[in-house]
């Protein structure tokens, strides 16, 4: 083969390998819609310019021979033009409607995700357009991965689980993945779950701040990584990249945070937490609806 044609070969290589990076990019970044498609009969109501995502934490562990149900249930609305974020706690014990099982506690819905998917769509009449399922090796993971986040913790923790002890001193520290881990799952208050429920945000937020942050950013490759091992999601790895990416200018003053309304109720000897329906569906509507749209 002559030079000429060496170069000529070499050349058309390089070509097809420029075009395909240019439609691996444009299909990246440009190529769909986050949103996905939903069914506008469906009576559900919606945001144009924000996507859900059901945010499960299991508390599966294989080496106790635990299955787990959702210890954690959180819809997050994800808004792409500002951005901002909003996430709304489930508490475990909320009195539902489970098809197939009758009324029974949220997190007995989590016979599998898409149960506890269309539990959660029924519930608050939003659809949820993905979700993201972890367990407590995946959680502490990924704040290991990005080397501990600074929280102020209200009280002295120090209480013996089923499979391990919590004890955390009060003040502001960096909470390494063993010890956010503790802190999310801490319930020994007045409110017990209510009232984990508020530091599971109050964490949260914090996360999130620490993944928009100079250090946070930096390790966002490393970050996606353990994400796509340690976290079940039906939402495309390149999707999941570009939702990355939208949030890296998301501020701490557009995350806010609620909880379903309700009170507790024993029924038959067993506690639960009973909506308030009147402000669930005032919630929904302000955050979840046309109206947010509007602001």
């Amino acid at each position: 083969m002559t030079r000429s044609k060496k170069l000529s070969f070499r050349g058309i290589v390089f070509l097809l390998a420029l075009a395909a990076l240019l439609l691996f990019c444009y299909w990246l970044f440009f190529a769909g819609s986050l949103i996905p498609q939903r069914d506008a009969d469906s009576g559900l109501i919606q945001s144009e310019r924000a996507l859900n995502v059901l945010i499960v934490g299991s508390d599966e562990n294989p080496e106790l021979g635990i299955s787990g149900r959702a210890d954690t249930i959180i819809l997050a609305q994800v808004r792409l033009d500002e951005p901002s974020l909003f996430l709304l706690s489930l508490p475990r014990d909320t009195l539902v409607e489970i098809e197939g099982h009758g009324r029974d506690k949220l997190n007995h819905a989590y016979g599998g995700i898409e149960l506890l998917r269309s539990t959660t769509e029924q519930l608050l009449n939003v659809p949820v357009d993905y979700y993201a399922v972890t367990d407590f090796n995946g959680f502490e993971n990924i704040v290991d991965v990005l080397g501990g986040v600074e929280i102020e913790v209200d009280k002295r923790m120090y209480y013996q689980t089923y499979d391990g002890l919590i004890d955390i001193e009060a003040g502001l520290q960096t909470l390494n993945g063993e010890q956010a881990l503790q802190y999310v799952r801490y319930r020994q208050d007045a409110l017990g779950d209510i009232t984990r429920v508020g530091r599971q945000q109050k964490f949260l937020k914090a996360l999130v701040e620490k993944c928009t942050s100079s250090t946070g950013v930096f390790k966002l490759p490393q970050l996606l990584v353990e994400i796509g091992k340690m976290v079940e999601t039906d939402l495309p790895g390149p999707y999941l990249f570009r939702l990355g990416l939208s949030m890296l200018s998301l501020q701490a003053e557009n995350i806010e945070s609620s909880t379903l309304p309700g009170d507790f109720v024993t029924i038959q000897g067993a506690s639960y937490w009973q909506l308030e329906e009147d402000q669930l569906q005032e919630l929904i509507q302000a955050n979840f609806g046309e109206n947010n749209d509007d602001e």
